[in-house]
């Protein structure tokens, strides 16, 4: 069906350019001058990916076996070119289609509309048991089923997500030197997407389900700008509104019953019918800007701009639970019926370049942005947990920070092929109470080199060294002031006072990196590039609380480099070739602990510790031609493109684990964790046939291969006895392998 209505449309385009006959001069459609192309034909999918395969295939993308209309773009005008309209789309008729339309007066006003569809598909292996009875609400038949039962569910037909982005807007030049903007964006968004609703504690009774989609964000824009050849102003504001159709979701226990299902284990009476999780509430946001620039003497140029922003939120609170046994504790009273959510952000820019002397820029930048959350702190006398037992007291936490950016930097010209740049800059980040680290301060130097020996070679080398350091590190700070200023309380929570997190710690870094741009023919371009980068977390010996000296654990180092090469080379009038490969490594080593909770407090076991080194590898490469075979008649292209990615996680303990129980020291114990491997492959070649005056038939073809190993999805069944008595989807981006024959026409007029 879906075929019929793009046949019907790329014939309905013929029909009307066939109107258009050519003159001499121009085309022509009641006194507007015509002019565009337009692109259309038919795909064929001779060997295509099975619909189990087709989730990764089809991630962003629509690839119909059928007609399309792949490019369309006309635009009718005045002779005199003082009015125009523009229509313009591609890929008509598919899910991820778009279309614009616009018009305007020359140097006067202009208006325009654009729509485009992107969809996410995320799944189409899952399988399901439950039955959505209405938006939002899964159901399971009671008595409950045997979780083994999820593995035979019906396989869903899809698990997907779209986006319909509609946007319009209209410009106004009133004077050469004002123009005024107005536009609004509304952005539709229905599917859904995996959600976990988790009925039990960690590691069990956890039920993957599927989070409706039904939101609407509304986006107003208007924006001024006034220009003098000496200076510039710019105004703006901007309103958000973001408005969710569903306010919850819910979905039925599998382990809820009198006996528990085979699967489950020992009966739990505390276990919940039915668990719910809250979706995200209607909120809106306000920005107003101000910004702009002056010209002033000895070459110097100033600019600054400044931005408030102020976000609200105030739907209703939901109740704290839906289990019956809970909901009438005394201690669920809410306290109030709404967050009274206020956040409020301050963004500043100031830069100023100069050039007062011959050979000699100066430039200097500073960055102001400040968080400040206003809403109501609220104190929540008890807390549900999973929809299944009670907490005790909690304060919602707010996270306020600051932070500044400031660096300078001048450039000299030493002699025509040599230019060096000195530089340095500082960054503060000031957090409130709930973060770990209260003031942090990274200072930076920077050293550049460029040089042009040669008019065939362009080089640009730069050091960047820069190391942070902190006032404090509290590990208790967030637990502290969210269950109490008792010190008891924040160790119970299970983090280690040996903690430091990446964005806080202490880090020293080194980073290079390397541009060259070679020219040694005129037809011969090569462009290398390499980086390096390498972060040092400064890790002392300290107390363990285990016993003994050790280290914070975290990151301890983090490595990363590439270096790859582009090549483009034209060595005839109708022959080019363009070719480039790319290597990048990241490492980092962590040190990680396993704290058991015995007794409500956190416990650290020295042997509990174990090594980590993460190293991903991505190699990227591709290579094209581009001939023509017959001038003016016969071109041929052809484009290959090949990437590979392999993720390694080696772990070890430094000694054995054996201070606790079997199942802790089962669980403080290393495991061996498979790499991770994908690869991509895609060819693709095209002739292109050029008749008559304006016509272009093109004959394409294109091979894709995409294959994946990933261990913790390879294979996987919604219920597997070893992971305890949790249901997942299910789901798999799986391999698959396609071949895509595509016969197109093309029109071009003028």
């Amino acid at each position: 069906m879906r075929g019929t209505r793009t046949v019907r449309l790329i014939l309905a385009v013929f029909a009307v350019l066939a109107v258009a006959a050519p003159a001499p001069a121009q085309t022509q459609i009641g006194g507007f001058g015509i002019e565009g192309n337009v692109d259309a034909g038919w795909r064929f999918l001779p060997d295509e990916p099975s619909k189990s395969r087709r989730a990764k295939w089809e991630e962003y993308r629509d690839f119909p076996s059928s007609a399309f209309l792949g490019d369309l773009q006309l635009r009718f005008f005045r002779p005199d070119q003082s009015y125009a309209i523009e229509l313009g789309g591609s890929k008509w008729g598919q899910q991820d289609q778009e279309f614009s339309l616009g018009a305007g007066r020359l140097g006067l006003w202009e208006f325009g509309f654009s729509w485009d569809q992107t969809p996410h598909v995320f799944s189409t292996n899952a399988r399901f048991l439950a039955t959505e009875t209405s938006r939002g609400v899964f159901t399971l038949t009671t008595p409950r089923p045997p979780l083994a039962a999820h593995n035979s569910a019906p396989t869903l037909d899809e698990i997907s997500l779209r986006w319909d982005t509609a946007k319009v807007f209209f410009t106004l030049t009133p004077t050469p030197d004002l123009d005024i903007t107005a536009a609004y964006t509304r952005i539709r968004k229905e599917g859904n997407r995996p959600l976990g609703m988790a009925m039990g504690s960690p590691g069990n009774n956890f039920y993957e389900i599927l989070e409706p989609i039904e939101q609407t964000i509304h986006d107003f824009r208007i924006k001024g700008t006034w220009a003098t050849e000496n200076w510039q102003l710019q105004f703006g504001y901007t309103l958000s509104v973001f408005q969710n159709d569903l306010d919850r979701v819910r979905a039925d226990n599998p382990c809820f019953g009198a006996v528990a299902p085979a699967g489950c284990g020992a009966n739990d009476p505390a276990a919940p019918a039915t668990g719910q999780t809250s979706l995200p509430p209607d909120n809106m946001a306000h920005t107003i800007t101000i910004g702009g620039g002056v010209n002033l003497p000895m070459r110097t140029r100033v600019n600054a701009n400044f931005s408030y922003g102020l976000a609200l939120q105030n739907a209703d609170f939901l109740p704290h639970t839906i289990n019956p046994a809970l909901a009438a504790n005394p201690s669920l009273v809410l306290p109030q019926t709404s967050l009274n959510g206020n956040a409020q952000t301050i963004l500043f820019n100031l830069g100023v370049t100069s050039r007062p002397i011959r050979d000699w820029t100066f430039s200097a930048k500073y960055r102001l942005f400040d968080l400040m959350d206003r809403s109501d702190v609220i104190s929540f006398a008890g807390l549900v947990v999973n929809d299944r037992s009670l907490s005790g007291a909690r304060t919602a936490g707010r996270w306020d920070y600051q932070r500044q950016n400031a660096d300078a930097d001048a450039r000299w010209q030493i002699i025509r092929p040599l230019a060096i740049t000195l530089g340095g800059g500082w960054e503060h980040w000031s957090r409130n109470e709930h973060r770990e680290v209260p003031d942090s301060d990274e200072y930076f130097a920077k050293l550049a080199v460029d040089t042009t020996p040669f008019e065939w070679l362009l080089a640009r080398l730069t050091y960047r060294p820069s190391f942070r350091r902190i006032s404090n590190y509290n590990a208790r700070a967030h637990a502290e002031h969210t269950v109490g200023d008792e010190d008891g309380a924040a160790v119970s929570q299970g983090q280690s006072i040996l903690l430091r997190k990446f964005d806080e710690a202490e880090r020293n870094r080194q980073q290079v990196d390397l541009s060259v741009n070679l020219m040694p023919l005129e037809s011969l371009t090569i462009t290398p590039t390499a980086s390096y980068k390498w972060d040092d977390y400064l890790k002392p010996a300290v107390t363990d609380p285990a016993g003994g000296t050790g280290t914070f654990l975290g990151v301890d180092t983090r490595t990363s480099w590439s270096a790859g090469m582009d090549v483009g080379w034209a060595p005839w009038e109708r022959v080019s070739f363009s070719a480039g490969y790319m290597h990048e490594v990241n490492y980092q080593r962590m040190d990680s602990r396993s704290r058991p909770v015995i007794g409500g407090f956190g416990v650290d076991f020295f042997d509990y510790t174990w090594i980590s080194n993460i190293t991903d590898t991505i190699d990227t490469a591709y290579a094209g031609v581009k001939t023509v075979l017959i001038p003016d008649m016969l071109d041929l292209r052809f484009n290959a493109s090949y990437s590979y990615a392999l993720g390694t996680q080696e772990t070890r303990n430094i000694t054995a684990p054996v201070s606790s129980t079997a199942a802790n020291n089962f669980s403080a114990s290393a495991k061996r964790m498979p790499a991770f491997e994908d690869e991509l492959i895609r060819l693709e070649a095209a002739l292109s046939y050029h008749f008559l005056k304006n016509w272009t038939a093109r004959l394409g073809y294109a091979f894709e291969s995409f294959t994946k190993h990933d261990w913790r999805t390879d294979g996987l069944d919604p219920f597997t006895p070893a992971f305890g008595n949790s249901i997942w989807l299910g789901n798999d981006l799986r391999s698959y392998t396609a071949h895509i024959v595509t016969a197109a026409i093309g029109y071009r007029f003028k």
